[in-house]
Order: C-alpha cells, then structure tokens, then sequence
C-alpha cells in the first residue's frame, strides 16, 4: 500500500530518475535502499582487495558492480564516477589512480551514509511516523 503524501528524495539524489524507477512506491524503495545498504559492504570489499592487489582488470569489473548499486538508489552522478574509473582502469596502474581510488571512496562513505539517513526516513515515512 502507497502512502498518500509525497516523499521527496535527498538533493543528492536524482530525484527524478527516482519517481520514475519507484513510481511513488515507497515501500518499494525502501525494499532497494535496504538491499543497498546491506549489499554495498560486501562490493566495496571486492573493491578494495582488487586494488590493493593492484589488479585493474578485476577492479574495473569489481566498480561495474558498485556502480549499479549507485544508480539504483538514485547517485546518478557517482554512477558516471564510477564508470569513468571503470574505464581507467583498463588503461592505467593503481598508482596512477591512487587519487581517483581516493576520491571514489569518500563519494562512496558519503552516499553510504546519504543512504542510511534515507532509508530511516522511508522506514518513518512507510509507517506513517512523518
């Protein structure tokens, strides 16, 4: 059952892609933002065992996961990050993107806890407590 008000998205997100993909089912999209969050962790590892192993190939292919994970909670924008980074890898070592690796990770700690706040708020907003 859909709730009657509106829930709007954090700016961050593509909020438009968002209504689209949820069609105002937010039981819905909390369903996903919780699979995010339980998910991503495991990804992330992948992520990183890949590039201390400094094997690109693996790594790319590991940031093509991630990367879906981020457009389906509406980070459109890391989304792109992460495949540009994906196609870095296949032409550079993981010294050369040390400052990209970087970057993605602190976009990544930030969506995650982005997500976190979101998901509290569908679960509040599902059960009526807004």
């Amino acid at each position: 059952m859909k709730p009657s008000t509106i829930f709007s998205f954090h700016e961050s997100l593509n909020a438009a892609f968002l209504e689209e993909l949820f069609e105002g089912d937010t039981i819905y999209a909390e369903t996903v933002f919780e699979d995010f969050l339980r998910d991503l962790p495991a990804y992330w590892e992948k992520v990183q065992s890949s590039y201390q192993q400094k094997n690109m190939s693996l790594l790319g292919t590991n940031i093509h996961t991630c990367k879906t994970l981020f457009g389906y909670v509406g980070f459109t924008d890391l989304q792109e990050l992460c495949q540009e980074f994906e196609n870095k890898c296949a032409l550079n070592t993981a010294e050369a993107l040390q400052a990209d690796y970087g970057m993605l990770t602190r976009k990544k700690q930030e969506a995650q806890q982005i997500i976190e706040n979101e998901y509290s708020r569908l679960k509040r907003f599902n059960e009526g407590q807004v």
